[in-house]
């Protein structure tokens, strides 16, 4: 299970990210990124990953690209830190 949040400001566009990202729900989240981005024109944008208990492969993997396109990755915890460190080091 996965939960999407999209909170829009005058400077920036935030999905927070709640659950499991793998599986279909990486679709989901690919969506809501996508979504976000026709809509914030211009505007940063930053995900939320705090409360992701588990990230898969192709999680990661739509993380990275997000992030080489100008996705700013937040995190808490060791494990999502750890990916996020990873996947910025590139």
């Amino acid at each position: 299970m996965l939960k999407i949040t999209v909170e829009m400001t005058n400077e920036r566009s935030t999905l927070r990210v709640e659950g499991k990202l793998t599986g279909p729900w990486v679709g989901e989240l690919e969506r809501a990124w996508s979504n976000s981005r026709s809509e914030s024109l211009g505007k940063s944008c930053v995900v939320d990953l705090s409360d992701v208990t588990f990230v898969g492969a192709e999680g990661q993997k739509l993380l990275a690209e997000m992030h080489r396109q100008g996705v700013k990755l937040e995190a808490r915890g060791c494990m999502n830190r750890s990916i996020v460190e990873r996947i910025e080091r590139g």
